[in-house]
């Protein structure tokens, strides 16, 4: 049997000058989010952060399988 765990994102934003990547954590999202919302919520976050871009968003989904 399978059984869908969750979803989480992860948003990825490069910051001018730093080396590092700032990372945003969503959990409890929505099954099969559509991509194009993936990316605006992405774009929203990058905006938030002053001298930054959007570089990408991890999409992670967990299932179990059991007998």
């Amino acid at each position: 049997m399978i059984q869908l765990l969750g979803t989480k994102l992860q948003v990825q934003i490069e910051q001018n000058g730093e080396d590092k990547q700032k990372k945003v954590n969503f959990s409890n999202i929505i099954n099969n989010p559509a991509e194009a919302d993936i990316v605006a919520l992405g774009e929203v976050m990058a905006d938030l952060a002053p001298d930054s871009s959007l570089d990408s968003v991890i999409v992670t989904n967990q299932t179990r399988v059991t007998k």
